[in-house]
């Protein structure tokens, strides 16, 4: 297995587990139809929409999505990584009845109430789990459902759960946000507006726009720049094109407003974040980017995690 990337089956419960670290790059909006997703940011900053919100993350700040749920993320700052689990909604079985989804809206952190100790419960779990899906075996499979249904618990008691209802109107908005997000992804190096969209999809302007609002919790005009923005980003680090040369082909009217974008972002031009760049990681696919096992900030997060998340 090529980097971080670990997935356990616990058989007798029907649960598959997934566990990864890695550096975070992309800004795309998705959900997960069955699983949970727990982010644990081990550095860097990172700014994560989930549903209607969006929110900063930065080091040790945790967000825990629910299936279903439309959430996003793109770094704020170089080198930003993160622990990510992955757990399917059946695992709920393992304390309530059979069949029903919860969310946990509450359980996101920031500077305020990081260091709670029950968000260090949460990382502390997260980093036992991490540490079973690695060594693998039947010991670890044992360690990995204890961990599991402690953080489970600690969810349950702590983050104030709130039944989902799934209905299908609700599958209806997110097959369309669906179709939109995929048209953008097609369509955003040419001059696209909201009218082009709502035609595509044959629904009004309004109810677009409201759609956006409300599905990926950013207006649509802003959720194009930062498609057009990432790709961007993706050309000045994989490629030697010019900056003039990449920001035409990405969408944007000329270099100042790349720039004025950049700025904002990460406080540089696009040439001293070019120049910023180590070679050696600079990879020249754009594949998700799983650290090594080994990477010294992971190791050390981890360690962290385990000695403060222990309950005296």
């Amino acid at each position: 297995m090529e980097g971080t990337n670990y997935e356990m089956d616990l058989l007798r419960e029907n649960i598959h587990l997934r566990c990864f670290a890695h550096t975070i790059m992309n800004y795309r909006y998705h959900w997960h139809p069955d699983e949970y997703e727990l982010s644990i940011v081990l550095q860097g900053t990172q700014e994560y929409c989930r549903g209607t919100e969006t929110h900063s993350l930065f080091e040790d700040d945790l967000i825990l999505t629910a299936p279903g749920n439309g959430h996003a993320s793109m770094r704020q700052q170089p080198d930003t990584r993160a622990l990510v689990l992955h757990f399917p909604s059946n695992a709920l079985k393992l304390l309530v009845k059979k069949g029903y989804i919860y969310q946990f809206p509450s359980c996101l952190s920031n500077e305020n109430n990081r260091y709670e100790e029950r968000f260090c419960r949460i990382r502390f779990y997260a980093s036992q789990i991490w540490q079973s899906l690695e060594c693998g075996g039947t010991y670890a499979q044992l360690s990995a459902k204890a961990n599991l249904e402690l953080l489970l618990i600690t969810l349950f008691t702590e983050f104030d759960p709130q039944q989902i209802n799934l209905i299908s109107e609700e599958d209806k908005r997110r097959a369309t946000i669906h179709l939109l997000l995929s048209y953008v992804e097609e369509h955003y190096a040419e001059k696209l507006s909201l009218e082009d969209l709502a035609d595509y999809a044959q629904y009004n302007r309004t109810y677009v726009s409201t759609l956006f609002k409300q599905m990926v919790g950013i207006n649509f005009h802003e959720y194009l720049t930062r498609v057009r923005f990432q790709h961007a980003l993706n050309d000045l680090t994989y490629t030697r094109d010019n900056l003039t040369d990449i920001a035409l082909k990405n969408g944007f009217p000329d270099l100042k407003t790349l720039t004025a974008r950049f700025r904002s972002t990460f406080q540089r031009t696009p040439a001293q974040y070019r120049a910023a760049l180590k070679p050696d990681e600079v990879l020249y696919d754009k594949v998700r980017q799983f650290l090594d096992p080994q990477d010294m900030v992971l190791r050390k997060k981890l360690g962290e995690y385990a000695k403060t998340g222990i309950i005296k």
